[in-house]
């Protein structure tokens, strides 16, 4: 787009950031996602290449395009416009929205578009892989605990045991786009799959325009196209949990693949000591400690990696790792406490 354009969306970006994000976790997705170009870009000569990037704010974070090989700013406008539909369409708390005509449906049925139906099978599909672990109809508790608000609440054990009635799949029926909520107090969130899903459907539309070398990071849903200029592999730097966003453990180098990565660190409240964070084991409503600091998958789908870095958190290490060699084509980093990084037997790494 034009320089007097792109300034004012990068001016409406900031002014929509004053109007209620909090100044601190912008501050921390910046670095982040300033830090995650940097490694992208590596140590290397200046390429004459044409390139186009942007930023911009969606799902509630920083996201970031780079396409290597054009110059056309309208590739990267349209998929900020694809982002906006999508949200549209999933974001639970955007009245009007699939997500939230299910959840305000009263057990009703509700038409969906074919996105969404396509998404609430594929967290079908990764529900009964997990078995269970990862489970969209965990909303009652995520509104419960509310972590993007919550400024160090832990909800009542009788709320908590409250809403786990109202939780379980099987509460959940798609026939064709129709979706039906046998509890009329179910509800779902789609935010634990929808930014690897979004990131799929970009880069489908990105390298059906032609674009075979560039990334997409959605906010940490990092999404390679290809690798970079002169064939060589991007290179992608996992945080140390509960350290500086600038604070890296590893990198992986990938072509064309998918790194997303969970952890407690991402969103989470101190209180008497005690560290509550946003992952939720939907059995039990609370959120999960079982020694792990983080999960990264590494895949050809983001939705995929998005749901399994989830689900393989809530199952912990052993069950985890089983789940990821069981699976063609997945591979994982565990992070445990003591810091100690675990592999899947062909996570790409240096063994020295």
């Amino acid at each position: 787009m034009p320089c007097s354009e792109k300034s004012k969306h990068k001016i409406s970006i900031f002014r929509k950031l004053r109007s209620g994000i909090p100044c601190g976790r912008f501050l921390s997705a910046l670095l982040l996602l300033f830090l995650l170009s940097f490694c992208l870009s590596g140590c290397r000569k200046q390429d004459s290449s044409a390139q186009v990037s942007d930023v911009g704010f969606y799902f509630d974070t920083v996201v970031e395009l780079r396409l290597n090989g054009t110059d056309d700013s309208k590739l990267i406008e349209e998929c900020f416009k694809m982002m906006g539909q999508y949200e549209s369409l999933l974001s639970r708390t955007r009245e009007g929205s699939d997500v939230w005509r299910i959840n305000h449906s009263a057990g009703e049925p509700v038409e969906v578009s074919d996105d969404t139906a396509a998404l609430i099978t594929l967290a079908q599909k990764y529900y009964e892989l997990s078995d269970g672990a990862f489970d969209i109809t965990i909303a009652p508790y995520v509104t419960i605990w509310d972590f993007q608000n919550n400024p160090g609440n832990v909800p009542a054990d009788a709320s908590i045991a409250a809403a786990r009635i109202h939780v379980g799949f099987p509460l959940l029926h798609l026939d064709g786009n129709i979706v039906t909520l046998d509890d009329p107090r179910a509800a779902i969130d789609l935010g634990g799959i929808a930014k690897g899903y979004i990131a799929d459907r970009l880069k489908a539309y990105l390298v059906g325009e032609g674009i075979t070398s560039g990334y997409i990071n959605l906010g940490g849903n990092m999404l390679a196209i290809g690798t970079k200029p002169g064939d060589i592999p991007w290179n992608i730097g996992i945080r140390k949990p509960f350290a500086e966003a600038s604070d890296i453990i590893t990198a992986v180098k990938v072509n064309g693949l998918s790194v997303v990565t969970s952890g407690p660190y991402e969103r989470y409240f101190e209180k008497n000591g005690t560290i509550y964070h946003h992952i939720l084991d939907p059995k039990s409503g609370y959120p999960v400690w079982n020694g792990l600091s983080s999960v990264t998958i590494l895949s050809s789908s983001s939705a995929d990696g998005d749901a399994l870095s989830t689900a393989c958190f809530v199952l912990g290490l052993e069950r985890g790792m089983e789940l990821i060699e069981s699976l063609d084509g997945i591979e994982a980093l565990f992070i445990t406490d003591d810091e100690e990084l675990h592999y899947s037997s062909n996570f790409p790494h240096d063994t020295d």
